[in-house]
């Protein structure tokens, strides 16, 4: 009799069975796509339960018998569960239940290093996938595939293994949505103690991975977030030890306790916590979190690039570089703030270009929107609106330089270098009285302080003589004897100088009422 061969896809479907409590929402999306149906792998001993022994580093391939292209958690579950068929009463209960995160974890061990793909589907997950930086794990969307962490520590997801400082190209983690244990829409009302991504070895701290599936030895650098959505966890995007040149891209971190944090106990024990260089956030949006948006912790080594980003409407600061005096460095390029109150704190350097900030109406509260505790913050460009009772900059604050910035109703509060184009006189009158500017402002440039014209009489001046003289007494004492020039208006070289001091000087006329223009050129008090 002939006999046919079954096609490979009848075998993953039957395989798929095995696993009783999947349901029809969470197993939808399992690819018809081929699957040998050799019989090794299942009767080889039973694999280790993914949800306590995490593998802490890409690992060999479990299976030869995959098919080609991404392997699903789905299909990775039915293949490691299948080996405890002989002995049902040693499986895993996550073979008994729904958890995506143990079927991802269970897809890493089978392949080792490539590519995790989640179908459409909105799932459970009850463990903390731990992804190898040479690991990509992807969905069809930041809409179409939704995690619901359920724990209420721990992770959702964390980037690191111990294989050393970049030994694997980069992997990703993309087009997914990670919803947290939190509620409340917009912003989180019910805090936890968990996170959604953690890059690196992990810090022990409150919304930190446990050390057993991830110790501070482990290395998180050069990972990407590409459009991933992350919402309702204690903290959205953390950084831990070993961490560098990593980037959010294209991303969601809303609704969260804070929003992305590198915190005081990473970036305060560099070089020792190897943490910091060139981190990205890049047309991504942090909004609605309760806390801050992006927490910088005081520290040294560390820089992050905030480029095309947006900060909306988080309830504390939406950028705060450290708490006290800070090496760390946070560039802010092409960004966008709005929110009502506390836009920015600087402990550390800082420098915005082309940012827009507004709204403002919370500006009272406080008293500012910003505030800088920092020698080190720069303004190129930008507008900025302030829609409250408050004042833009913090008057106890330290001085910055702000050149060619938008800033209205007014600039207060210390500046030490404005280049204002947008004053009413413009650079017409030269004088600080012309810019938006109120407040002490010391070092103006082509200001009142930098030409010494600050009081009448001081720097020239149009004069006519009486009775063939006149005095003219400067508006404050030079340090030393100035220059003084004479020109006058009525008679071609009717005017001469006949006195002069530090102080002021004395002209003659040839005639009684010659008119002259002066100019004093020295250095003043």
């Amino acid at each position: 009799m002939r006999r046919f061969k079954l096609p490979c896809f009848c075998v993953a479907i039957a395989i798929l069975g095995m696993i009783p409590l999947l349901s029809a929402q969470e197993s939808k999306g399992v690819p018809p796509g081929p699957m040998s149906p050799k019989s090794r792998e299942m009767t080889q001993e039973p694999m280790s339960p993914q949800s306590s022994d995490l593998p802490p580093r890409p690992v060999t391939p479990q299976s030869s018998d995959l098919p080609p292209g991404p392997v699903t958690p789905q299909i990775a579950a039915a293949l490691t569960c299948n080996a405890y068929a002989r002995n049902r009463y040693a499986r895993p209960i996550w073979c008994r239940e729904s958890d995506m995160g143990a079927w991802t974890n269970a897809a890493i061990a089978l392949i080792g290093c490539g590519e995790v793909y989640i179908p459409a589907g909105t799932y459970t997950q009850r463990t903390s996938i731990v992804k190898p930086r040479c690991v990509k794990i992807n969905g069809a969307s930041g809409y179409a595939t939704t995690l619901n962490y359920t724990a209420t520590t721990g992770c959702a997801v964390v980037i690191a293994d111990n294989s050393g400082s970049s030994l694997y190209a980069p992997g990703a983690l993309e087009d997914l949505n990670f919803v947290g244990p939190g509620a409340g829409p917009p912003a989180d009302n019910h805090p936890t103690s968990t996170c959604g991504v953690y890059f690196g070895g992990s810090d022990g701290g409150a919304t930190s991975p446990p050390t057993p599936i991830d110790p501070a030895t482990n290395y998180g650098d050069h990972g990407n977030l590409n459009r991933v959505r992350i919402s309702h966890f204690g903290v959205g995007v953390q950084f831990g030890f070993n961490t560098w040149r990593d980037t959010i891209f294209e991303s969601i971190i809303a609704s969260n306790g804070t929003g992305v944090s590198m915190p005081a106990n990473v970036t305060g024990g560099n070089p020792v916590s190897n943490s910091g260089e060139n981190i990205t956030l890049l047309n991504s949006s942090v909004l609605n979190n309760v806390g801050v948006g992006l927490f910088v912790g005081t520290g040294l080594l560390v820089n992050f690039n905030l480029v095309n980003t947006s900060f909306d409407f988080n309830h504390s600061w939406a950028v705060q570089n450290g708490t006290t005096t800070s090496q760390n460095a946070v560039s802010f390029v092409n960004g966008y703030i709005v929110q009502p109150n506390q836009w920015i704190q600087n402990y550390g350097h800082m420098n915005l270009d082309g940012v827009y900030a507004t709204d403002g109406s919370d500006s009272g509260t406080l008293g500012y929107l910003i505030d800088n505790e920092n020698e080190s913050f720069t303004v190129t460009g930008g507008e900025f609106f302030n829609g409250g009772s408050g004042t833009t900059l913090n008057s106890a604050g330290v001085g910055s330089v702000w050149l060619g910035a938008l800033v209205t109703p007014g600039l207060t509060g210390p500046v030490v270098g404005l280049i204002d184009r947008f004053g009413d006189a413009g650079f017409a009158a030269l004088t600080a009285a012309s810019a938006v500017v109120s407040g002490p402002v010391e070092g103006t440039f082509l200001s009142a302080d930098a030409l010494n014209q600050n009081t009448a009489d001081h720097l020239a001046g149009t004069s006519a003589c009486s009775s063939g003289t006149t005095t003219i007494n400067f508006g404050a004492t030079y340090r030393s004897q100035p220059v003084i020039l004479l020109f006058d208006e009525t008679t071609a070289g009717g005017v001469k100088l006949s006195a002069k001091s530090t102080s002021g000087f004395t002209a003659t006329c040839t005639a009684a009422s010659d008119l002259f223009d002066w100019i004093v050129i020295g250095n003043p008090n």
